[in-house]
């Protein structure tokens, strides 16, 4: 499956529409547990600043995140379960019906060839826990704000009382605690004589509204500028949040199928077993009434009958125990073949007793 999506646009698409009282159409390729979590973060988005708007973004990361790979954690606990009950009925049967069965062949001259498929045995998960996906979290500048908001105000209201000096001809290096309240109400008449009938307390006015202005100006900046950049790495990260969620749906449908297969398999191994429990029955009756294999012995037709369907049935159940389960991550076409041809022996077993 592949799924291209672009979560930004999509975002920006409801936000903007929102404004109408209608929301806008999410793209059709987001995953439907995915899509409900982005159509429902636009519309609270529509009507909050960048930041709050960035700081929801990223917390809906991070609960896709958290939601996906906890599905995912599921999905393994099922399948260890199912791959332990398989490699538990596998063994059973190996050690026990399979080994009597060959023996009982060998007693009675047929040749065997084990299965052999030609690459080692795989049951493993795609993925690993290095392509595992962080959400980092984003810091709204309201801190280094207030600092760079402080140093700009301190720097404009030293600036004023550095042009005042100068054109008072005072030298600012005389001004001390004690000498400033006499040279303070000069300083703030200039000031305020830069405006037509200006007087001390307008310089006053003047000197502590533009420190104000330029402290806000600079911390207001300072935010939305942040705020901006915020969003668009919280838009980036939503983005690829989505297509990690995507990747990781994948990843939990193949499970689904590995452990659903895996289960089967297991069935089946019983349904084998049933069958060559009946055959060793029957090579035993042959070997007591017609006796163990000696040079030139023949058999009768019945009894070599007894015999291919034996290895007909060892042969479907080395196939489907020694068959790959999975191939680089996924399931094992091969695998499935494995299982449907056992399941075809089972079938076949039925229809010559009931038929």
């Amino acid at each position: 499956m592949e799924e291209k999506i672009d979560v930004v646009e999509t975002v920006k698409d409801v936000a903007s529409e929102l404004k109408n009282e209608v929301v806008a159409e999410v793209q059709d390729e987001l995953v439907p547990e995915v899509k409900e979590e982005v159509v429902a973060v636009a519309k609270s988005a529509a009507k909050k600043t960048k930041s709050s708007e960035a700081k929801e973004l990223i917390e809906t990361s991070k609960e896709l995140v958290s939601k996906a790979e906890s599905e995912v954690a599921e999905c393994k606990v099922g399948i260890s379960k199912a791959a332990a009950e398989f490699e538990s009925a596998k063994e059973n049967f190996k050690n026990g019906t399979f080994n009597d069965c060959e023996e009982l062949l060998e007693k009675v001259g047929f040749e065997y060839d084990s299965y052999d498929e030609g690459e080692p045995f795989e049951l493993s998960i795609e993925g690993d826990e290095s392509d595992l996906f962080s959400v980092q979290n984003i810091s709204s500048g309201r801190f280094t704000g207030l600092i760079m908001a402080l140093l700009a105000g301190l720097a404009t209201f030293a600036a004023w009382i550095f042009f005042a000096t100068k054109n008072l001809n005072i030298n600012p290096a005389e001004l001390t605690p004690e000498t400033a309240t006499t040279q303070i109400n000069p300083i703030l008449n200039w000031i305020g004589t830069l405006i037509p009938s200006g007087n001390v307390t307008l310089g006053a006015v003047i000197l502590g509204l533009s420190t104000l202005f330029v402290t806000w100006l600079v911390y207001t900046l300072r935010v939305g500028t942040k705020g901006r950049k915020n969003l668009r790495i919280a838009e980036e990260t939503l983005e690829k949040t989505t297509e990690y969620c995507n990747s990781k749906e994948e990843c939990k449908q193949e499970m689904s199928k590995i452990d659903a297969h895996l289960k089967k398999a297991t069935d089946e191994i019983s349904n084998l077993e049933t069958i060559l429990d009946e055959q060793s029955s029957a090579l035993r009756r042959v070997i007591h009434v017609e006796g163990a294999f000696e040079d030139e012995k023949e058999y009768h037709p019945t009894s070599k009958k007894s015999m291919r369907e034996t290895e007909k049935a060892m042969r479907g159940a080395e196939a489907l125990l020694n068959t790959s389960i999975t191939k680089e991550g996924k399931l094992n076409e091969l695998s499935v073949d494995g299982l449907n041809n056992a399941r075809a022996i089972y079938a076949d077993y039925l229809a010559r007793i009931y038929d």
